[in-house]
């Protein structure tokens, strides 16, 4: 977790004012004490300095120029209001990085075979290879796919969105929902931040070929790939979290995504791709990935709880929600 640096937008700029509010609240540390009235609001989980580093981090770097714009906005107009920059970040957490910080998508029995098929697709686009570290698949190569020549590794199908933005936020409370009275959806929040409006997860422009260690990293936020140029460039800088351990990972510092298809098959998205990097940078600069699984965690274990059935366990849980650790989304 790091603090807010000063601020690096031009003074008096939309973007400088919200930067302002946001450090002013880090300097109320680590506890709402009496800055607000119900701290059993799940949203109230993230402290002051978080709440302030993420919508602080979100302008430095935001999913999309849209969204950067949009947060000075609602920033601004939150008026240093506690709660309500609480709300809001909280809606960038858990309506934007939330689905890139997930579990590879489970699957029906259905959507497995769709899954390999886009695997496949995947591979032959990839040209059988790791897009981090170039390994080639072994798979293909004893299928008579591609040749060896190189090293060979399992390779898994990775997915920039983890999960569709469909469903809805809770945890605001009643002040903070009727504030951002927009945030009707995840899909609303995704579309004004990161100006993504629909996202197939296992479409082409989300998915590629990773080795299964890469992919774990990936979904966890602990690897990204910055774009490096214009938005159709598909040359990225591979970034991770803690920075510069590249070289510990055994990965490089640039790597450039090439279409073996000719154009048949779409490279992933540079957007997607841009908008994973943003969310990546946040939750880990901010230290509201921590808290987010907490808050992740917390929901598994009472659905957990009340499936088990017994009486002293569904009154822990009952116990639990009446102190907010409610599901984070529905």
């Amino acid at each position: 977790m790091l603090s807010l640096p000063r601020s690096p937008f031009e003074i008096l700029s939309d973007e400088h004012i919200a930067y302002q509010s946001c450090l002013n609240l880090e300097t109320v540390g680590d506890s709402w004490g009496t800055t607000v009235t119900d701290e059993t609001a799940i949203m109230f989980k993230f402290s002051p300095e978080i709440v302030a580093r993420v919508l602080g981090f979100g302008l430095i770097y935001p999913p999309s120029t849209q969204g950067r714009a949009y947060l000075a906005r609602d920033i601004s107009a939150c008026n240093d209001n506690s709660e309500f920059l609480a709300g809001l970040s909280y809606l960038c957490v858990m309506g934007v990085i939330r689905i890139f910080k997930s579990a590879t998508p489970q699957l029906s029995s259905a959507d497995s075979l769709l899954s390999e098929s886009n695997k496949k697709l995947a591979l032959t686009r990839d040209n059988y290879r790791c897009i981090l570290t170039g390994a080639v698949d072994v798979a293909s190569v004893d299928n008579g796919l591609t040749t060896a020549g190189e090293r060979i590794r399992c390779t898994a199908l990775g997915h920039i969105f983890s999960e569709s933005p469909t469903g809805n936020i809770v945890g605001l409370t009643d002040a903070a929902q009727e504030k951002f009275e927009w945030a009707t959806s995840i899909t609303a929040v995704v579309q004004r931040f990161a100006d993504i409006s629909v996202v197939n997860v296992h479409s082409a422009l989300n998915t590629f070929t990773i080795t299964p260690d890469f992919r774990v990293l990936f979904d966890k936020l602990r690897i990204s790939l910055r774009p490096i140029g214009h938005d159709d460039s598909n040359t990225y800088e591979v970034h991770t979290y803690p920075p510069k351990r590249n070289g510990l990972y055994g990965l490089l510092d640039r790597v450039t995504l090439t279409d073996a298809t000719s154009g048949q098959i779409p490279l992933p998205s540079c957007r997607y791709f841009k908008a994973h990097d943003a969310c990546a940078k946040i939750a880990y600069f901010s230290g509201a990935g921590k808290v987010m699984e907490e808050i992740l965690q917390d929901a598994r274990d009472l659905k957990v709880l009340a499936e088990d059935g017994g009486s002293h366990l569904l009154s822990l849980a009952i116990s639990l929600r009446l102190r907010g650790m409610t599901l984070a989304y529905s």
